[in-house]
């Protein structure tokens, strides 16, 4: 992982913001300048040009129109980069050409970024967000946590929500659970509470143990976050149930205000064909808040990069 390391304790210094000037990209915009605020980190913001074909009938007219083009994005980045010098956040910009995801991955690994945030409107569901788009390339494959910003997390609403909770969602999978760590950083810069949450099936709350369940399982909580060295003040553990994961958790958040959701996922998962609805997708359409992902790679991958 990216963000360098003070003891325990994450930093993040190097924030990327990827645009395509949407409305989505301008939510975003205010949730990295807020970050970058509140983590005193940097920003640079990324504008990729797919040149895209523009038929004209006028010799030429084709190339004035694609130059016409790159000056609108070129005064939208710069007023942009404005926006953030007078929040006083260092910033900078850069436009380049290609495939938005190659682009971005090469953003990250040039300029050593700690953290991407990213803007998507899944105007047709997360259908859209999971096959084919920029958004879903990025989960997959930076080494970095990402930061997502999804078609609910609407300004007006994160205005509400910014003394609320940092929720860590665990599944108890053990190459995920130190994602918990990369909560730390917000808790601690925004001085907001941390609830580490855990969804039980429907069907264990009418059960007879129901009472026992809950008690083992806030325990097993305040174990991780104990055991992955989690520097966090009076965390509140809890656990919930639902027949859905995605909306137990996304009701958890809407609930109590959540200012941000953080889910450590395996790489693997991800990638696997045979999950057309995967949960992590879910949660970023529905959440009313950002989504922050940071993934692991399988205990295979790890093996082969050991070797």
């Amino acid at each position: 992982m990216q963000p360098s390391m003070t003891g325990s304790a994450l930093s993040f210094h190097r924030v990327l913001l990827a645009t395509d000037f949407s409305a989505a990209s301008q939510t975003a915009f205010h949730v990295a300048l807020r970050i970058c605020a509140e983590l005193s980190a940097s920003l640079s913001i990324l504008h990729v040009c797919e040149n895209p074909y523009i038929p004209s009938s006028e010799p030429g007219g084709q190339f004035f129109e694609l130059d016409r083009i790159y000056q609108t994005d070129r005064i939208a980045l710069e007023s942009l980069r404005e926006a953030a010098q007078r929040a006083g956040v260092p910033c900078e910009t850069n436009m380049v050409n290609g495939t938005p995801s190659l682009a971005i991955m090469e953003s990250i690994a040039a300029q050593n970024i700690d953290l991407v945030v990213l803007g998507t409107n899944a105007l047709h569901g997360f259908e859209r967000l999971v096959f084919g788009s920029t958004a879903e390339a990025i989960l997959r494959e930076a080494l970095c946590p990402v930061l997502t910003v999804g078609p609910q997390a609407s300004e007006s609403a994160m205005a509400s929500q910014l003394e609320g909770p940092v929720i860590f969602a665990t599944d108890f999978h053990r190459m995920t659970l130190h994602a918990i760590r990369y909560a730390e950083p917000f808790c601690r810069a925004s001085k907001s509470p941390l609830h580490c949450l855990h969804v039980l099936p429907r069907a264990l709350e009418s059960s007879s143990p129901s009472r026992i369940v809950p008690i083992i399982m806030t325990e097993a909580l305040h174990h991780v976050a104990t055991e992955t060295g989690a520097t966090i003040n009076s965390p509140i553990y809890a656990v919930t149930y639902g027949s859905e994961i995605s909306n137990a958790v996304v009701e958890y958040a809407k609930q109590h205000k959540g200012k941000l959701i953080v889910l450590g996922v395996r790489r693997a998962s991800m990638l696997a064909s045979h999950v057309p609805a995967h949960i992590t997708y879910r949660i970023i359409t529905e959440a009313p808040c950002p989504v922050l992902t940071v993934s692991f790679a399988s205990e295979q991958e790890s093996a082969q990069t050991a070797a």
